[in-house]
């Protein structure tokens, strides 16, 4: 039997957050766990929850807080991002922040199952499964003996080695951990989210602003080089994700 998958829905619309809260009553494989026509109430009460949210269906649409910046301060706290939009030319901009699937309004039945075995089929695909993010964190000395600091996953830009030492520059701070960089990539081993592009860099895949020949730019103005080692499976990445026009 499929795990059944805790969702939210934001959206400013009442009618719309009554209607996709509708569909997901009817799917026996969710749980609709709250929802809000307050962006910044969800922001809120998301970021202080420790239950785990599985699915978060976001209206990209919304005063104050758009989806778009609602799910860049929710990533580590919900597994996977719906967008939920009344304009095509939106759903482009889902993949900015890694959103796996997106609805068009009205939404359908179908296209709401559709979606949710998309998910299914790249949870099944991930090796790690969505119950063991439930603590997506790693712990390094804090400078002070017998003292540890826990570091989301989700936050970390990049890790860049130098000796025997690995910085970790992170969408709120930077760390140094006494860890070598094959040790960094023995514990991501199986965690999708990350990708070697240098000996001495690794980045998070959906913290990319822009590509270069040699260059990776990243978010908070974080820069790092792609050696020639690495190059051809990091374009493929790219190459595999680069929208065309239909034929």
């Amino acid at each position: 039997m499929d795990e059944i998958l805790h969702c939210i829905v934001v959206d400013d619309d009442h009618d719309e957050v009554k209607a996709l809260s509708t569909l997901i009553s009817d799917h026996e494989g969710l749980i609709l766990q709250k929802s809000f026509t307050d962006p910044l109430l969800a922001l809120a009460e998301i970021l202080q929850q420790n239950e785990v949210i599985n699915i978060a269906f976001l209206d990209i649409n919304m005063p104050l807080l758009s989806g778009l910046e609602l799910a860049k301060r929710i990533q580590g706290k919900v597994n996977f991002i719906v967008f939920v939009t009344a304009f095509q030319e939106y759903s482009l901009r889902a993949f900015e922040v890694n959103a796996l699937q997106y609805l068009i309004k009205p939404i359908m039945k179908i296209n709401l199952i559709d979606v949710i075995n998309q998910l299914r089929l790249y949870q099944c695909k991930n090796a790690k499964p969505m119950g063991n993010l439930a603590d997506d964190g790693i712990y390094i000395l804090a400078g002070v003996k017998g003292q540890y600091l826990r570091i989301e996953i989700a936050s970390i830009i990049l890790f860049s080695a130098e000796k025997n030492q690995v910085h970790i520059f992170t969408e709120t701070g930077d760390y140094i951990a006494n860890a070598g960089i094959s040790k960094v990539m023995a514990d991501l081993k199986n965690d999708q989210r990350f990708m070697r592009i240098h000996k001495s860099h690794i980045i998070r895949l959906n913290a990319v602003k822009n590509v270069s020949a040699n260059l990776v730019y990243l978010h908070k103005d974080y820069m790092a080089p792609i050696s020639p080692q690495y190059r051809t499976t990091f374009f493929n990445y790219i190459q595999q994700r680069i929208l065309k026009n239909r034929s």
